[in-house]
């Protein structure tokens, strides 16, 4: 699913019950919030995939966009 700027700006903290106001989107797995992400890139899919460096779960696959 495709994410328009205007919706990645209106997303809070991931973590539940997290009462910060962010001014920066951190991308982490519901699994383990305090563990962190590993980012790998495909050049040939042109996916950003992220997993969870804990458990290695995957995290988000983002599709970086064309020039």
């Amino acid at each position: 699913m495709a994410l328009s700027r205007k919706q990645l700006d209106a997303m809070g903290c991931g973590t539940p019950n997290c009462g910060h106001d962010h001014t920066v989107l951190f991308i982490h797995g519901a699994c383990h919030p305090s563990a962190g992400s590993r980012a790998s890139y495909n050049k040939q899919t042109g996916l950003l995939t992220m997993i969870c460096r804990q458990c290695k779960k995957p995290v988000a696959e983002v599709k970086v966009a064309d020039e």
